[in-house]
């Protein structure tokens, strides 16, 4: 039995409190799991300074909200009826707000109380600590309702003191390890996207798996990738989206001027946003912004690509959710610097391989003239001359190698078309094709007060001959519009999958009530011809005719 003059819990004299700060900084110094660190720190101090109850709420990276609350002396039933851990309202928002130590004889009588939700314990006495390590403040400890009836005492404040920077030493600890492994996870998304772009992968469809990366390393409700479009410098187009109707806005193109996204397209700065649906938007295409910005608040745009060909990788949260930080705008800055670098080999690596293949078409073309068709023209001069030596003798075979003759002369042509298709052939990468689709619009469509919008979404290279068709079908159809529809906006939809599908949609006053629609049925027999259909629906207010055709490769 102590002797009476010993100090009890709670009076500060309390030698057990030095072997239990011993054990919360060998518990924090060992790396182990968090949460069970700050409990044994958060049971250590109610026990000595003989509080009923004791919290250890932890604030976010930013330092603006409580990330979570680790809670001692509350039972099941109690958290039950309580519900929901605080926010960080009321005393413990003053102590978010003003880190410093706050001690109370009356918790209610502060003019910060909210007061208790129902079923709360009740609580008076109070005292609370700011947990931090250096100026660095990581959340608070608190303890409430001295069993001895009294207030907190001073002593009581130093040991909670100690205990708090243990807890800050744990939490920075954690921060420091979980801050590596997001770098890490960074750095090998990286890596991965460096090897699957230099091993030959496409890379539209590397950018898809990007965005996908991206969103989750982010913790990010959507990522959009915006390539420079083709024919109009003062916009640009999402070539890769991931996250809510990804697949609609995808082929979008988005107006740059009077936006903050197109200063960091100008400046190729990274930017944070905290909340991207109240930027600042001017011009007519304003609404097309705002669109795809609805329902968004925090977002980050940093520069992808090169001065001469630079786009954007731009990343969203869903409006309420905590903003990014600087240091997460600088991972994402990183990634896409070397995004960039990366996507610049990958692309020098396709044109090397179309010269190869345009090389390698020169080549066999070459072959194909001065070789086989000279050797077949040779012999076909020669059984022409044998065959009029015979015309008198033996008109028979005279007329036999007439015939041959012929037939030499016909696959000679044959060879030549295809010497001809050597050439010429259109090439059907993805990249060619939607500045190939781009150029028609724009030249059909320019001058004439309609505004096109033309969304291409592919997935891999096309057959030559499709590569024509579909020129061939987004021509006519637009072309339809600006002479017959009297409409102000045309949208031009291209999907290319398993099969290529062109949309044409507009807002004008619909087909006339006629049988013959020439330009019509020569679009549905090209697409007969292909085992595809077309479909045409009209009404007073807009047009929408959907071409679509297998793609045999």
């Amino acid at each position: 039995m102590p002797p009476p003059d010993a100090p009890g819990p709670g009076q500060g004299g309390d030698v057990g409190a030095v072997p239990v700060l011993t054990e919360a900084l060998r518990a924090a110094a060992s790396g182990s799991r968090l949460e069970a660190t700050l409990r044994d720190i958060v049971r250590a101090a109610v026990q000595h300074v003989d509080a009923a109850y004791g919290a250890l709420g932890v604030l976010t990276p930013d330092g603006r909200r409580l990330d979570r609350f680790v809670v001692v002396g509350m039972d099941d039933d109690d958290r039950e009826r309580i519900g929901r851990p605080p926010a960080g309202g009321g005393i413990l928002g003053l102590l978010v707000a003003e880190p410093s130590v706050l001690r109370l004889d009356d918790l209610g009588t502060h003019p910060a109380s909210q007061g208790f939700p129902e079923g709360h314990p009740p609580m008076r006495s109070f005292l609370g600590v700011p947990v931090r390590v250096g100026e660095a403040v990581f959340g608070n400890l608190y303890l409430t309702e001295k069993r001895t009836g009294g207030p907190f005492t001073a002593a009581d404040t130093e040991l909670v003191q100690a205990l708090a920077a243990v807890a800050g030493m744990a939490i920075g600890n954690a921060r420091l390890a979980e801050w590596a492994e997001t770098r890490r996870r960074w750095e090998q998304a990286a890596t991965d996207m460096a090897t699957a772009l230099l091993s030959g992968a496409d890379p539209d469809d590397v950018l898809r798996a990007v965005c996908t990366r991206v969103s989750a390393l982010a913790d990010a409700d959507a990522v959009r990738v915006l390539s420079p479009s083709p024919d109009d410098p003062g916009t640009l187009t999402i070539v890769a989206a991931v996250g809510d109707a990804a697949a609609d806005v995808e082929g979008v193109r988005v107006p740059l001027a009077g936006t903050d996204l197109g200063a960091s397209h100008a400046d190729g700065a990274a930017r944070l946003f905290d909340d991207i649906g109240t930027v600042p938007v001017v011009g007519r295409r304003a609404a097309v912004v705002l669109e795809l910005t609805a329902g968004y608040g925090p977002a980050m745009g940093v520069p992808l690509g090169t001065a001469a060909n630079r786009g954007l990788l731009v990343v969203l949260r869903a409006a309420g959710r905590p903003t990014f930080t600087p240091d997460e705008l600088g991972l994402l800055s990183a990634f896409a610097a070397q995004a960039s670098v990366v996507l610049e080999l990958a692309h020098a690596q396709q044109r090397a391989r179309r010269l190869q293949v345009h090389a390698d078409r020169e080549r066999i073309a070459r072959d194909l003239h001065d070789h086989v068709v000279q050797r077949i023209f040779a012999t076909a001069l020669a059984l022409d001359r044998l065959g009029r030596s015979t015309e008198a003798t033996a008109p028979d075979v005279g007329a036999a190698l007439s015939a041959s003759v012929d037939d030499l002369h016909g696959t000679i042509a044959r060879i030549r078309s295809s010497i001809f298709e050597l050439h010429e052939t259109e090439d059907g990468t993805p990249a060619a094709v939607r500045q190939r689709l781009a150029e028609v619009v724009r030249s059909v469509t320019e001058g004439h007060g309609v505004r096109p919008d033309l969304r291409i979404r592919e997935h891999d290279d096309l057959p030559p001959d499709l590569v024509l068709d579909l020129v061939a079908v987004v021509r006519e159809l637009v072309t339809n519009v600006v002479r017959h529809a009297r409409a102000r906006r045309v949208t031009v939809t291209v999907e290319i999958g398993e099969a290529a599908s062109v949309v044409v949609t507009d807002d004008g006053c619909g087909l006339p009530p006629v049988t013959v629609r020439s330009g019509l049925a020569n679009l549905a027999d090209r697409a007969e011809r292909r085992g595809g259909r077309l479909a045409v629906t009209s009404s007073a207010s807009g047009t929408e005719i959907r071409w679509t055709a297998p793609v045999t490769r």
